[in-house]
């Protein structure tokens, strides 16, 4: 398994797109190009060729994974994990960010936002004990890396906030 940085031209994107499309729920995507035009990183995971997808943006000492795919066919099999392994691996300096939907009980969908942070557990993500809410969705913050820094985390929302109009999550904690 390895990572490569992709170019709006690489050759694999549309692959890769065609997985977006696949992975990614509708409210919440982006073609990865556009995503590149606004400055976000799209590293893709090759396994004998592309079979996924890491989206992310970095600020500072903050490296936020914004999205992570893998081929439908493919998954449960350790290529997502491993993709998360070699990118705290190789990013050492940072503090690695990720957002989960919160588990929530009353929610349809609890049993895949509690597979989701056990995921991101077990790939090497502490819970912060922060969340965000946006999209009439609550968020968890994982993060990975350097420790948890809430107010580089805020700075780096207003920044993205200059970017992407409609994303500006503030971090709170549940009292």
């Amino acid at each position: 398994m390895e990572l490569r940085k992709l170019t709006i031209d690489s050759p694999d994107i549309q692959v890769l797109e065609e997985i977006n499309e696949e992975a990614i729920p509708e409210c919440e995507r982006n073609s990865l190009r556009d995503l590149m035009n606004t400055g976000a990183t799209v590293l893709g995971i090759y396994n004998d060729g592309p079979v996924g997808f890491l989206v992310l943006r970095e600020y500072k000492a903050i490296l936020y994974l914004a999205y992570l795919a893998v081929n439908r066919t493919l998954r449960s099999k350790g290529i997502g994990g491993n993709a998360l392994k070699e990118l705290v691996t190789n990013n050492a300096g940072h503090m690695i960010v990720v957002e989960y939907e919160a588990p929530d009980p009353s929610s349809p969908e609890n049993g895949m936002n509690i597979r989701r942070k056990d995921f991101y557990k077990r790939n090497g993500f502490c819970e912060t004990g922060y969340f965000t809410f946006y999209d009439d969705t609550e968020f968890e913050i994982g993060c990975a890396g350097l420790e948890f820094d809430v107010d580089l985390f805020g700075e780096f929302t207003e920044h993205l906030s200059t970017v992407i109009s409609d994303h500006i999550p503030k971090p709170y904690m549940k009292t």
